[in-house]
């Protein structure tokens, strides 16, 4: 798992490992693509491009760690990455199978959301300290 967390490093589509969201799909296409543009305007569908600065895992006691930091995370991001991850630890895909997950950018392409039970947020960082 440890060659897998890694793989997702740097700047990525991560569209393979977005929660699938059918109300925000369509939503207000751009006027040029000839759709009915809605009363908040013609929008561009968001960018599901992200950069992970780090991604590891860990083994602490009888429990295995996964951290990251990163620019930002997609809806379920984190969850579908830990059950991806979790399959890659279970010898049902390898460590290489992430390129081709990633390559995809489609969320069937990746192992099923890990349960929000045991996972948490550590912290927010926002910008450098000196930039106050």
């Amino acid at each position: 798992m440890a060659r897998a967390g890694s793989a997702v490093v740097g700047e990525h589509d991560f569209t393979s490992f977005a929660a699938v969201d059918p109300e925000r799909e369509g939503l207000n296409p751009p006027a040029h693509q000839g759709h009915e543009v809605s009363r908040r305007g013609p929008q561009t569908p968001a960018s599901n491009v992200r950069t992970v600065f780090s991604s590891w895992w860990e083994r602490q006691g009888d429990e295995f760690v996964y951290s990251v930091r990163g620019s930002g995370f997609l809806h379920h991001m984190v969850r579908n990455l830990v059950g991806t991850f979790i399959l890659v630890g279970k010898g049902s895909l390898k460590s290489e199978d992430i390129a081709r997950i990633l390559a995809a950018r489609n969320r069937t392409a990746a192992g099923a959301t890990a349960p929000a039970s045991g996972l948490f947020l550590v912290g927010v960082e926002y910008g450098d300290a000196g930039d106050e």
